[in-house]
């Protein structure tokens, strides 16, 4: 059977859901009516999130009745159910299992066992267990096989949810400062790890140490000790891929048709991509309030940038957008605003057009357990549909009128974003983590806004066929990074690359360059002179104009920066305060920014740059914009031609015409369910306030 048998709902080519009970919210006695009110607004999936604790209350007695429940009604009320088993990350396991064995539970690098506590999403206990003890998978593996046996064969059931949020087992206890585990278990894995992977001699070449047995050996414990830290995360994320595959073999061992899913959050993380790689398909989750009502809507970028982060990594292009929040963040005793209901709309609207299997909400009704209520709800505290419940249900009627243009075909894009998880990682170490982001961003945002659709890809993926690829803060010159930046100016003559802020400064263990970019220097010719930074005092100075052939930008906020020199046939072709800043090669394939293009402008990718990077590499937009500011996505149809989706984020009514670069017969408003006029291959719109068109044009 194709993927397309397996997955999905037959007849509904994008389904929306929403999740309903994380045990033991809401009360059985709710659920019939509530279920009759789901299916009637249009949602076709219900999901079910609940805590190992409340399933297994003692060793090997399942109490699932309330899960037999859920799919009786699903089955009544015509909806699918996506039911995840949280094993892991999220949750307690069960007190009578850290009791049985207290050495399961999770050591921080100060040496200290964990202790239960609990979270905002998990007020009857949160995650303290390891998954290296071999109890977890012994417990664990036999619930999942007792859930996966009991259900598989339910005419309801859509999704595994296997794995969410995955991350190390440290990472939701607050003690441990977000370094991985430390106990005795994954130590033992770690020093078999390296075993397969060194002799003692070749270790101590790798760390630049002088041990002389490998009972010596210890992992590290604080971020400044770079290297070796390093290799231990290496191991922890190859080490949480095993686990995640296990948990996969398991359930498709026992059920192979049915699709199994894990997922991340909207940024990357550096596990991300091998994990996003074992199971159908990957997902994420993400807030929706103050987007559009806070001062900068087009902070939404980052949004479409998690997307088309999660479309890369999943496996066939496979990804949901599983959670998006239907409110505010939590609430408690007091309140913040709520998500307005466009906000959730419009974020719907961008899931699909940016080639997702389908989306879900978190979550239906408060919770009453918890400081999530009043949260993230769609419906009131008793019930009753809000605004967003309405606004949402409206745009689901809105999306399956589309049936016949879905699913969206996402070609690839000429444009792509390199991010580089090693890099990340680095950052991470010296607190720059939230720095790494902004960049990873930076000229991501300026590309979407305009209208220029760009791809999101690491060094491990296909970089052939991009005419421009932007590089921020590849600082980890990783062996498989400088190959395949080697393997592209070879092999790819159309490419340009340009290298943005921390570029090679580091090789790929770890250790400081003494010739950055390591092991391109030569080849690229430039040598880093020095390292500084624009400060606010330069800024009210005037030492903050960066001089490009684009234009003279003024820097608007501090921001780091490298002073290069170039070497041989390459030259200077940006400066700042006299300063070289940017040197490109003779044949302008390559350009290395010392400052990224976005940091030193308030997080945004420099416009006029940018788009002067576009031209020199002769892309354009495939839609151009007259009149009022709004953001086009453009896709192909099912039926043939193309899909204009046009976003308008700003808080007054957007009057444009749009002029495709492709030539086109026809254009209708499909949500208007009317023709539009087209003269000279352009056609006009009025779009109301954080509303979107879509458009589908013909070809003519």
């Amino acid at each position: 059977m194709t993927q397309e048998q397996n997955f999905g709902i037959p007849g509904v080519p994008f389904p929306v859901g929403v999740a309903y009970y994380r045990a033991p919210m809401p009360k059985l006695d709710v659920w019939d009516d509530d279920f009759a009110r789901i299916r009637a607004a249009g949602f076709r999936i219900v999901r079910s999130f609940t805590y190992w604790n409340h399933m297994e209350p003692r060793p090997g007695q399942y109490e699932l009745d309330d899960f037999d429940r859920l799919f009786d009604l699903a089955e009544k009320h015509d909806l699918k159910v996506w039911l995840d088993l949280t094993l892991a990350t999220h949750g307690a396991c069960p007190e009578w299992l850290t009791r049985e064995h207290p050495d399961m539970r999770v050591v921080t690098y100060r040496g200290d066992l964990v202790q239960p506590s609990a979270g905002a999403s998990a007020p009857q206990g949160t995650q303290m267990h390891c998954y290296d003890h071999p109890a977890w998978r012994e417990y664990g593996g036999a619930l999942l096989r007792h859930v996966v046996t009991r259900y598989r064969d339910r005419p309801g059931l859509l999704i595994w949810g296997l794995w969410d949020g995955v991350n190390l087992s440290s990472a939701f206890c607050r003690e441990s400062d977000g370094y991985p585990c430390y106990c005795p278990h994954t130590l033992a894995r770690y020093e078999a790890w390296l075993r397969e992977r060194f002799t003692l001699d070749e270790l101590n070449e790798r760390l630049l140490r002088r041990y002389r047995r490998w009972e010596d050996v210890e992992p590290p414990r604080s971020n400044q000790n770079v290297v070796e830290m390093l290799l231990y995360r290496r191991f922890h994320y190859e080490n949480l891929v095993d686990h995640l595959q296990w948990t996969v073999d398991e359930a498709k061992r026992l059920d192979p048709v049915h699709e199994t899913r894990s997922h991340a959050g909207w940024t990357p993380r550096p596990w991300d991509e091998p994990c996003a790689a074992i199971a159908d398909s990957w997902g994420m989750s993400m807030s929706s309030n103050n987007l559009l009502t806070s001062r900068d809507p087009y902070q939404l970028a980052g949004r479409a940038f998690g997307f088309d982060w999660s479309r890369s990594a999943g496996k066939h292009g496979r990804w949901w957008n599983e959670e998006i929040y239907a409110g505010m963040s939590r609430g408690g005793v007091t309140w913040k605003k709520q998500s307005d209901p466009r906000e959730l709309t419009t974020l719907v609207w961008m899931t699909l057009a940016h080639g997702a299997a389908g989306t879900m909400f978190w979550q239906h009704r408060p919770e009453y357990l918890s400081f999530e209520s009043p949260g993230y709800n769609l419906v009131a505290l008793d019930g009753e549909p809000t605004p967003r419940f309405e606004a949402v249900t409206r745009a689901i009627g809105q999306i399956d009128g589309l049936s016949e243009h879905l699913p969206l075909d996402c070609p690839r894009a000429e444009v792509g974003i390199v991010y580089h998880p090693e890099s990340q990682e680095l950052f991470g170490y010296n607190d720059e983590h939230e720095r790494y982001l902004a960049d990873l961003l930076g000229v991501y945002r300026t590309l979407w806004t305009h209208g220029v659709p760009a791809d999101v890809v690491t060094p491990r993926m296909d970089w052939s066929g991009y005419r421009l690829l932007f590089l921020p803060n590849v600082t980890l010159m990783t062996e498989d990074v400088r190959e395949r930046i080697e393997r592209t100016l070879e092999q790819s003559p159309e490419t340009r690359l340009v290298a943005e802020g921390s570029f090679g400064i580091y090789q790929g263990d770890g250790q400081s360059s003494y010739g950055p970019p390591e092991g391109l220097a030569e080849r690229l010719g430039v040598r880093v002179a020095d390292f500084s930074a624009v400060t606010d005092y330069d800024i009210e100075q005037g030492h903050n104009v960066l001089q490009t052939p684009h234009g003279a930008h003024s820097i608007t906020s501090p921001c780091g920066y490298a002073a290069l020199e170039p070497l041989g046939d390459s030259r200077t072709i940006a400066t700042l305060d006299g300063a070289s800043v940017a040197v490109q090669t003779a044949d302008g394939r390559f350009t290395w920014f010392g400052l990224t293009l976005s940091a030193g402008f308030g997080d945004v990718g420099q416009p006029e740059v940018v788009q002067g990077l576009l031209d020199e590499s002769g892309i354009e937009a495939p839609v151009a914009i007259e009149g009022d500011r709004v953001v086009p996505v453009v896709r192909r149809s099912r039926q043939g031609g193309w899909l204009v989706f046009v976003f308008n984020l700003e808080r007054s009514p957007a009057h444009v015409q749009l002029r495709p670069r492709w030539p086109i017969a026809a254009a209708r408003d499909l949500l208007a369910q009317s023709d539009l006029a087209v003269e000279d291959n352009v056609f006009r719109l009025t779009i109301n306030q954080w509303e979107v068109a879509v458009i589908h044009c013909t070809e003519g």
